[in-house]
């Protein structure tokens, strides 16, 4: 197992104490108990984790991310900052159920598929809209969005599908039901996300340059069937090549995020300082640039490395996994994880079109969470005791 100095714990426990002090400084009151809470939650889960035996060396990323995030959402709205650590304390049984599982065999890929696909049926027949997209359910009270769980559910099916064989026809009914879908709820960030994953573990289980060149093609074709049917997606392609031709519409957002994340320079305008309230939804969909903004490129650049550190540490378990199987879920998970952050921080960069999903373990969302923990926990099950050794 790897050995995390215990300094690492004091010094990631200086910066969250200067943080709220500074915090506390610029707004007044702050309801300190929450990062204490979240402090006491990590410490439980790293030890815990070590304790069973498994690899708990995502827990330092995690913590930095998480915090991170409550850090700015209380700079935004103390209300924010309080769901997001509820959020964050649900993601925390989310992880160990996470970690139970990924101990288990992933067994019967037939109810792994009834289950995802179910999942998004009950959302497109029950669900309600927000942002274009009707992809949230209200259940006794809680709001949330099923496709979180659902897109982990496929990727077990997958493991199945190209480990055993099983029939293209089959695979050609999950996949195309689990996508269309998506499509019908206008929920195309997750759609493309999933996309990405199984043409990945596809060409990861047997590369061909023919099929690289089909998937690329159906890729293209999908763009440019999106654009037709989906006026929502138009608009965000429209707003990603023009966004000049626009600034009072559509480009608005793109152009307000850009003008953050370059006002900020290389240390950034200093925490509180910057012009949040110019950008929409920026608690959800652009809490990167308000980073950028206000920490600056080093900033930026040193949580992008924390996500390199929790993707180096995710590969590292998958590379010792001896089960195909469970190699291609702990691959599917890291891909769903990390391109996810990839979609994201390219749309606010200009890089892509912007996917309008969260930012791992910072944005505000407690369903992307407690799913998010729920995948780093499957990951360190599927390592097994002593899988970091």
């Amino acid at each position: 197992m790897i050995r995390i100095p215990y300094r690492t714990w004091f010094e990631f426990t200086g910066w969250l104490l200067c943080l709220i002090g500074w915090l506390f400084w610029l707004q007044g009151q702050i309801w300190w108990w929450q990062p204490l809470v979240l402090w006491v939650l990590v410490m439980v889960l790293f030890f815990l984790t070590r304790g069973l035996g498994y690899d708990a060396g995502a827990m330092p990323f995690m913590a930095v991310l998480a915090m991170t995030g409550w850090i700015f959402l209380t700079r935004l709205s103390p209300a924010w900052a309080s769901s997001h650590t509820w959020g964050i304390l649900i993601a925390g049984l989310a992880y160990l159920l996470g970690l139970w599982t990924g101990s288990k065999s992933f067994g019967h890929p037939l109810v792994w598929a009834g289950l995802a696909i179910g999942l998004l049926a009950a959302t497109a027949l029950f669900g309600q809209s927000a942002g274009g997209a009707r992809a949230w359910i209200s259940l006794f009270g809680l709001r949330f969005q099923p496709v979180e769980a659902a897109r982990i559910f496929l990727v077990f099916y997958l493991a199945h599908y190209f480990t055993e064989g099983r029939s293209k026809r089959e695979l050609f009914a999950v996949l195309g039901s689990f996508l269309l879908i998506l499509a019908w709820q206008r929920d195309l960030g997750p759609a493309l996300l999933v996309f990405f994953v199984f043409c990945w573990l596809s060409l990861h289980w047997q590369f061909s340059w023919l099929k690289l060149c089909g998937y690329l093609a159906v890729s293209v074709l999908g763009f440019v069937l999106a654009c037709q049917w989906f006026p929502h997606f138009q608009n965000r392609v429209v707003a990603w090549t023009q966004p000049w031709e626009y600034l009072d519409s559509i480009g608005y957002q793109v152009l307000q995020g850009l003008f953050a994340l370059r006002s900020g320079g290389l240390a950034g305008r200093g925490l509180g300082a910057g012009y949040v309230q110019v950008i929409p939804n920026v608690h959800t969909d652009y809490l990167f640039a308000v980073i950028g903004e206000e920490f600056g490129f080093l900033g930026t650049f040193a949580l992008l490395m924390v996500y390199l550190g929790l993707a180096f540490w995710s590969l590292r378990l998958v590379h010792v996994m001896t089960e195909p199987r469970r190699q291609l879920i702990g691959l599917g998970l890291t891909l769903l994880l990390h391109l996810q952050v990839f979609l994201v921080v390219g749309g606010i960069l200009r890089i892509v079109p912007f996917s309008g999903m969260t930012l791992p373990f910072v944005s505000f969302g407690s369903t992307s969470l407690a799913a998010q923990l729920g995948m780093v926990g499957i990951v360190a099950g599927l390592g097994g005791k002593g899988g970091g050794d």
